[in-house]
């Protein structure tokens, strides 16, 4: 019988979950893992587990001669309960200021990524007015939320991300109003409790069920995701859930996992990877079905927005330039972030500036190759040891490591007993699991490069596990075969690994150029130093203009996302609203090395500044030379207006 999803080592072979609670058709019915694949320990495992199971918090109470650091559940117990002592007690003794290296570093932003997310729903707008990164049923997700934030509390935001920002540690911030913060308090509570019963059900058999479930919820990636009010604690959930029941006996039970993974990608994205599950099982029609789910799950939100279906276009694009504003880009915990930072090494060295270049379509195609050993491996553990490294493609925040959880539960059903076959991905795993008492990678070296090198153990295992698999499936019977039969086998199975290779890199190199160099126009952002969006009629009209304040010295975002350089023309008006050009001030913009100043002669003067803008990210500088205005009722610092500002392409 093949790898299912839930343990099956006690002696009644039933299986505790969503299919016992059930009615069943067939009580011969099971979900079990087949340790008599694991050629390497497949009788020990099942001689280690017949032990009696004790009553106490740890679960069972295992027999035998083998030490504590020999049995995998037992070993991430101890280690999980020394991490957190040794974070408590620093905690202690620097009076709580180490949260902020071991959580996020920002101590005004805890939660934020909840609450803000519910702020930037309330127009509707939420690509075009505030660039978020969410999918659109993310989206949806916090605008049933918003519907639950009283009116008193909503209409005193802003539309505005800066403003949004700068709302944290006032009266209008979100985490001060009793329903907001409850709202927040019921969504961790329900994702917890949804993973917890999972992570139990997977390792119900295993030594230390109890005590390893109770630790996961304590792992870096939950305590990271908590801190952030990340949404991807209900997307691992839903994960998890599809992962145990995608093979379920009961046809509605399938479908209802992969409902489960179209809608936990529909929030986070990368999720998605898991379908390879249904590759790797060979269950094509679900896949598709899946693959239907997602399209639904990603395009039938959006009309719930203003946006429409431009809104998918505008979340393209934010997507895609998600993580290219880095000035650091080797400091992540991504596949991209391990070639940087091998490039910095170089740089710091040789003094050059290779780490500067973008590694997408390197790190997507090692992330390809990670899915086809995903689909070689034997045992189901290690297929979803490489998907979550894959889905690490791209640097994202520490809650990533939420989706660890999931390799880690199976390895720790699967794999009993520390062996030289499982000590090294289970090292990966406690790197992305434990609560490490040292500083994120935003603040430490060190953790960077721990980070990375597990990833890079990972890559080169997972390939070496496939490769293993390739060749053991190639081996024959038959006493007869040649050596050179064998070394033929071998030779084909180098060139189709290397041709496949290739071709991923091929593909991630032309997808990458392909996005290039379709993609829309350059884009401007309003930066710092600018205020919100107002309006105003002039006389002898009837259209509205926007206009914006703006103190002594303002930012213009640029975005451009072709691979050619652009040229452009930037122009704006000097409003004269309350604004005083009696000593003739100047306007300075500054653009890369070059500059040029234009004296304020006249009212409502047109600004116009020519540029030749490169590929990617670039800023505008915006200086004013003249007085403030008098505005005593303002509490903004206001310098002067800035009406109608647009980006002219020249052909």
């Amino acid at each position: 019988m093949d790898n299912m999803t839930t343990n099956n080592e006690n002696k009644s072979g039933i299986s505790i979950g969503l299919d016992q609670l059930l009615p069943e058709d067939n009580k011969s019915v099971q979900l079990g893992l087949n340790y008599g694949q694991n050629e390497c320990n497949s009788q020990r495992v099942l001689k280690e587990n017949n032990t009696k199971r004790g009553k106490g918090l740890f679960g069972e109470k295992g027999r035998g001669s083998n030490p504590f650091w020999k049995k995998t559940a037992k070993l991430y117990c101890v280690l999980s309960a020394v991490c957190a002592i040794v974070v408590m007690v620093t905690l202690y003794v620097t009076h709580g200021d180490f949260l902020s290296y071991f959580l996020y570093h920002d101590t005004l932003d805890a939660g934020m990524d909840f609450f803000h997310s519910i702020e930037y729903v309330r127009g509707r707008q939420p690509y075009a007015v505030f660039d978020t990164l969410y999918p659109p049923l993310a989206n949806l997700f916090f605008y049933a939320l918003f519907l639950l934030v009283p009116a008193s509390v909503s209409d005193n935001w802003t539309y505005d991300f800066e403003a949004s920002v700068a709302m944290r540690g006032t009266e209008t911030d979100l985490r001060t109003t009793q329903s907001c913060f409850l709202l927040y308090v019921f969504f961790v509570v329900l994702a917890v409790l949804l993973l917890a019963v999972l992570l139990r059900d997977v390792m119900q058999n295993a030594q230390w069920a109890r005590a390893s479930t109770f630790f996961a919820l304590f792992s870096f990636g939950v305590l990271n995701a908590v801190d952030r009010g990340n949404i991807i604690l209900l997307a691992a959930g839903l994960s998890l859930f599809f992962v145990m029941y995608h093979r379920s006996k009961r046809a509605w039970v399938r479908e209802l996992a992969l409902v489960a993974l179209a809608v936990a990608a529909g929030l986070k994205i990368y999720p998605a990877f898991l379908g390879v599950m249904l590759l790797r099982n060979r269950d094509f029609k679900a896949a598709i079905r899946t693959v239907f789910y997602g399209i639904a799950a990603l395009v039938l939100p959006v009309f719930a927005f203003q946006e429409g279906v431009y809104g998918l276009q505008l979340w393209l694009k934010i997507l895609f330039s998600f993580g290219s504003k880095s000035k650091t880009p080797w400091a992540g915990n991504g596949i991209n972030s391990m070639f940087a930072h091998g490039a910095h090494l170089v740089d710091l060295i040789a003094g050059t500036s290779n780490a500067t270049v973008s590694f997408f379509a390197a790190a997507f195609a090692v992330a390809a190759v990670l899915v086809v050993c995903a689909l070689l491996c034997r045992q189901e553990w290690q297929a979803l040891l490489l998907i979550t490294v894959a889905m690490m493609y791209q640097s994202q925040g520490n809650y990533i490591y939420c989706m660890a959880l999931i390799p880690l539960a199976y390895f720790l059903a699967q794999e009993k007993v520390m062996t030289r076959q499982n000590i090294l991905p289970f090292a990966v795993l406690m790197v992305f699991n434990l609560p490490l008492p040292i500083f994120e990678e935003r603040n430490s070296y060190i953790r960077n490069t721990i980070v990375q090198l597990a990833i890079l153990t990972a890559i080169i295992w997972g390939v070496v596990q496939a490769v293993n698999c390739v060749l053991a499936a190639l081996k024959t019977k038959k006493s007869e075969q040649s050596k050179l039969d064998k070394k033929a086998a071998r030779s084909t199975l180098v060139t189709f690994g290397t041709s496949l290779g290739a071709l991923a890199v091929s593909l991630a190199v032309f997808y990458g150029v392909w996005v290039l160099y379709n993609a829309p126009s350059i884009t401007m952002q309003l930066g710092d130093g600018i205020y919100n969006t107002e309006y105003y009629t002039p006389e002898n009209s009837n259209k509205e203009l926007p206009f914006y304040w703006c103190k002594k010295s303002a930012e213009i975002k640029l975005v451009n996302p072709q691979l050619n350089t652009e040229r452009y023309t930037f122009t704006f008006t000097v409003g004269d609203y309350f604004f005083d050009i009696s000593d003739r001030p100047s306007i300075t913009i500054t653009f890369g090395d070059s500059s040029q100043t234009f004296v304020v002669s006249q009212e409502n003067m047109k600004i116009r500044y020519t540029a030749d803008i490169p590929f990617g990210e670039s800023t505008i500088d915006i200086s004013y030379s003249g007085k403030r205005v008098d505005a005593p009722q303002d509490s903004r610092t206001l310098y002067f207006v800035m009406v109608q500002p647009q980006l002219e392409r020249i052909k």
